[in-house]
């Protein structure tokens, strides 16, 4: 709450650089020469430029301060999750301090225990975090935010919660408009296009899957691109395209044999069998 607040004020009041150029305007004010005529229009056309830079500046700090509040409730969310998980665990415990027998070792739990911790154990799978709150406020954040790097984020998040409920139909337009919007931004283009793959995968359009990783083949970094061969040669795979797929794999493998994608290729080459 602090932070905001200093953010707040830091909008309102002028920098440093703002009160030098009024001091400098009011001298050129007071001292009407022709040097003044000359400068005088270089000076407002900066400060015209600098103040939009510097308004830019402030209002991309003040989206991220409002996304990190978003962040902070589904860290709560997800420590809620925590908190029940270890209140099961006490429970599992203590059902398990009370073997019978002298011998610990030889000792066994009654059966009534036995079908009790067999419970928890399925309770405690089952809990999962109540996103609703941070799910709705990282999509209006979105939806107010599509053209900027923190409403990429914002969004990719909403998507993700989407895609844990098993909404993949509802995710795939936002992050498909990520994809389309992010442009140059390669951490978003990676991010966005292998949600999308997935995605994309899942839903059995494979042509569109290879597409897209097409697309991300040209921009991948060395340290991205054997996840990307290896996402292309197995939805080849699926597809039943076996050779285009050998093809993907075998590259993956020769290029870049050390990695930890290249034994999974050399898995899936092996289930195809000799060419």
């Amino acid at each position: 709450m602090t932070g905001h607040k200093e953010l707040e004020q830091s909008l309102k009041r002028p920098d440093t650089f703002q009160d030098s150029l009024l001091k400098a305007l009011n001298f050129l004010t007071k001292n009407k020469s022709k040097v003044a005529m000359y400068l005088t229009p270089v000076v407002v056309v900066g400060a015209l430029g600098y103040g939009f830079y510097s308004w830019r500046n402030h209002k991309a700090a003040a989206r991220r301060a409002e996304l990190a509040k978003i962040a902070s409730i589904e860290t709560d969310e997800l420590m809620s999750v925590g908190k029940r998980r270890d209140e099961i665990q006490k429970q599992i415990d203590a059902l398990r301090a009370t073997k019978s027998g002298s011998d610990p070792k030889k000792s066994e739990l009654a059966p009534e225990a036995l079908a009790k911790i067999t419970l928890l154990e399925s309770q405690m799978s089952d809990v999962k975090p109540d996103s609703q709150k941070s799910s709705a406020a990282y999509k209006a954040f979105y939806e107010n935010n599509k053209d900027n790097t923190e409403g990429w984020m914002a969004g990719l998040s909403f998507a993700a919660k989407l895609l844990q409920d098993d909404k993949a139909a509802d995710a795939r337009p936002v992050v498909e408009a990520i994809a389309k919007a992010s442009g140059s931004h390669k951490f978003y283009q990676l991010t966005a296009r292998f949600m999308l793959i997935g995605i994309l995968e899942d839903a059995g359009d494979f042509d569109a899957a290879v597409k897209e990783c097409d697309a991300l083949t040209a921009i991948a970094s060395d340290d991205a691109k054997p996840a990307v061969l290896l996402a292309k040669g197995r939805i080849l795979y699926f597809k039943k395209s076996f050779a285009d797929a050998r093809v993907s794999l075998n590259e993956l493998v020769e290029k870049h044999g050390s990695s930890p994608e290249a034994s999974k290729a050399r898995g899936l080459l092996a289930a195809m069998g000799p060419a």
